[in-house]
């Protein structure tokens, strides 16, 4: 077994490569037996995703009372006050104010925005794995759509920038039913998967592409391959835009696979090899992954960009639906 692990992401992709090779996980290379998707496709049901997101947040009053409490742009210009009402979002309420006018108040904003909420999409190879039913580019494709189909129901835009190694597909903000459909026909296209991972490149392309301070990003990745010198990248869209991430992993990105055999594995990327016995590596690899992580929550909290952390072997729809609860009641995660 090899004395220095390296970067966690390069000994993932050896990890993912080899479990693939003996049938624990799939890509959407691997794909074409009997039942499944055919070499190349992906698996992914909208319907079914949005349906079920809607379900769990029916109880929740995104579209009418919470919404602008939970993507408020920082650009948002305070107006005045009003009497608060049984029907506001109590997060608005000015408690200063309330006492000195000894009434009930709630901020008022302008509403003269229409937001516009990116979706910044990690689309590279580690995105193309899964060791349960889904590739981790299946699920965020789901997750993407599911969101926005929620802020076009409520008026708003969505945009989407997928990224590997360099900026591979762009959509400019819209809020028309052909923008939603154009949503899921990129997300949904393999072609467009692949590659290296380059988060300072995409940032820096949507920092140049984007000045409208009424501008969410939502970075959608498992941030395996996120490194310190990503900081600075992340400081400034987190500085200049309402920013949110989310990180999502397969069970095998926390875990080696359990077996009693050493098997050999590749660095898909540098071609490198080394020969690996989990009953040895498996501590050793979740100490770096537990490392890793928390590096990327650091950079995140320094960012002031808040975090959500999801797995593809449960489902989104209650951590999001949660997530929105926090954000709208004012709380950072």
């Amino acid at each position: 077994m090899a004395e220095n692990f390296g970067e966690l992401g390069d000994v993932h992709a050896k990890v993912v490569k080899e479990a693939v090779g003996d049938g624990i996980a799939s890509t959407v290379s691997s794909r074409g037996e009997k039942g499944s998707p055919g070499k190349g496709e992906f698996l992914i049901n909208f319907s079914r995703a949005i349906a079920e997101f809607e379900n769990a947040i029916q109880k929740f009053p995104v579209k009418k009372i919470l919404y602008k409490s939970i993507f408020r742009g920082r650009g948002l210009e305070f107006e005045s006050y009003r009497s608060y009402g049984p029907d506001d979002d109590a997060s608005l309420i000015d408690w200063k104010a309330s006492l000195r006018a000894n009434e009930m108040l709630a901020r008022k904003y302008v509403e003269e925005r229409r937001l516009s909420v990116y979706f910044l999409v990690d689309v590279s190879n580690s995105m193309l794995f899964g060791s349960s039913n889904k590739l981790k580019a299946e699920f965020v494709a789901e997750f993407v759509a599911s969101l926005s189909h929620l802020i076009v129901s409520v008026g708003d835009s969505i945009g989407l920038i997928m990224f590997s190694g360099d900026v591979v597909k762009v959509l400019h903000p819209s809020s028309s039913k052909n923008q939603f459909a154009l949503f899921t026909k990129f997300l949904s296209d393999s072609s467009f998967y692949g590659g290296g991972f380059d988060l300072n490149k995409s940032i820096d392309y949507a920092l140049r592409a984007v000045k409208s301070p009424y501008t969410v990003f939502i970075l959608v990745s498992d941030f395996i391959r996120t490194k310190k010198d990503n900081l600075r990248s992340l400081r400034l869209i987190g500085s200049r835009f309402e920013t949110l991430a989310v990180m999502v992993r397969d069970q095998m990105d926390e875990n080696l696979p359990k077996t009693k055999y050493q098997f050999s594995i590749q660095d898909p990327y540098s071609g490198k090899q080394m020969i690996l016995d989990p009953e040895i590596a498996a501590e050793r690899y979740r100490k770096n992954v537990i490392k890793q992580k928390g590096l990327v929550k650091e950079m995140l909290k320094r960012s002031r960009i808040d975090l959500l952390e999801l797995m593809t072997d449960k489902s989104f729809s209650v951590p999001l639906s949660t997530f929105l609860r926090g954000r709208a009641g004012g709380v950072r995660i």
